[in-house]
């Protein structure tokens, strides 16, 4: 009695024949996917997979029909060795969310696990795995976040592991742009008192005067006021990344009434200096004489204020500090030149000078003394 054979395969979703022998001597047609793959050995009934694929994985069912049919069902597991995990992270800054990523590319994975310095976490970590894919979630990323992450990836037959050093930033990109807006604003109103406090000490006989006072009356009123407007940009990005403060907004406002004190005392010094020498009351005169230095201060201040609260904030994180070494040096060095090309011209026209120049304020004192009704009060 001869006996057919028939093999099936499905994999849940369906089955289909891989083929059929009735028996005879004839070879029995092998359908696709099997086919090139599959060779049957009449013999005994048996078949043999060549080249297996994980898409192959499932239930192969063998039936013969003779005097009895009988059937046999074989599950079959192909699975792929896995590949090493890639392991990345998104942009780890303090106290905002961030996540470190693990995904497998190739190989089935049945476990993932997070270990931190070589120990396991734990699994309220909120872990989060998705086919080959696992997240570990920092909420939020803090200081104790720093480390060596490794994700290691298995499945029944292979295992691979990858590391990763995580540093956790304390500034945002925002706050370093705040760093470097207030850095150059207290180098700016540095280099502007400076410029005020050197003439101021120097004696009578030597101390500049004439157009070379002029220009450096309006280029240290100018810089402190480029000072003034720079940290009241530090102060908004300030806010625009931790909210809105008095400690802030109150010097906002100071820093804009210098700004524009400033910026008219330099604009009138440079195209409108007799403006100066007509102005009779005292007040006056003495706002405008102390707006520079007054300016200088609150500059200075605010800027430092801003530079001790970010340094706090990049102790939260395990970065290195944002390096403004080259920055203070360079900003420095352009902020000085003009005041040393002044402070240069002076000391280089000074001996050949029989009398001295008489400065825009000299001048304005003897205008006053030229009005009518005004007395001479010099003793004589």
């Amino acid at each position: 009695m001869s006996h057919s054979t028939r093999w099936e395969y499905s994999n849940g979703t369906g089955s289909h024949t891989i083929l059929w022998h009735d028996g005879g001597s004839h070879t029995p047609a092998i359908h696709a996917p099997y086919v090139g793959r599959a060779v049957f050995h009449p013999s005994n009934g048996s078949l043999t997979l060549e080249d297996v694929q994980e898409s192959d994985s499932g239930i192969y069912r063998v039936t013969v029909s003779g005097g009895d049919r009988e059937s046999l069902e074989i599950l079959l597991e192909v699975l792929k060795p896995v590949s090493r995990p890639q392991l990345w992270s998104s942009s780890l800054v303090a106290q905002a969310t961030g996540e470190v990523v693990c995904e497998v590319a190739e190989g089935r994975v049945d476990t993932i696990t997070w270990k931190k310095d070589g120990q396991p976490l734990s699994p309220d970590r909120g872990f989060h795995t998705s086919n080959s894919r696992s997240i570990l979630y920092l909420r939020p990323a803090k200081k104790s976040d720093c480390g060596s992450y490794s994700c290691n990836a298995s499945n029944g037959i292979s295992w691979q592991e990858t590391s990763l050093n995580i540093t956790i930033a304390g500034l945002s990109r925002p706050l370093k742009d705040t760093l470097r807006v207030a850095v150059v604003a207290v180098v700016f109103a540095v280099i502007s008192a400076c410029g005020l406090i050197i003439p101021a000490c120097q004696s009578q006989k030597l101390r500049i005067r004439g157009e070379l006072w002029r220009w450096l009356s309006a280029y240290t009123s100018g810089l402190v006021c480029v000072a003034c407007i720079l940290d009241c940009t530090a102060g908004i990005l300030w806010m625009r990344e931790e909210g809105p403060s008095v400690a802030i907004l109150l010097p906002e406002i100071i820093l804009t009434y210098f700004t524009v004190l400033t910026f008219l005392v330099s604009s009138v010094v440079i195209f409108q200096p007799m403006i100066f020498i007509q102005l009779k009351s005292k007040s006056a005169q003495r706002t405008m004489g102390y707006a520079a230095p007054g300016a200088a201060v609150v500059a200075v201040v605010m800027a430092s204020f801003l530079i001790k609260n970010i340094y706090q904030r990049h102790g939260e994180g395990c970065a290195a500090f944002v390096d403004v070494t080259t920055l203070v040096l360079s900003t420095a060095a352009v902020s000085a030149l003009p005041l040393l090309t002044i402070f240069l011209c002076y000391h280089t026209t000074q001996g050949r000078q029989e009398e001295p120049d008489v400065c825009w304020i000299d001048k304005a004192r003897a205008f006053e003394m030229s009005q009518p009704g005004t007395v001479d009060t010099t003793p004589s």
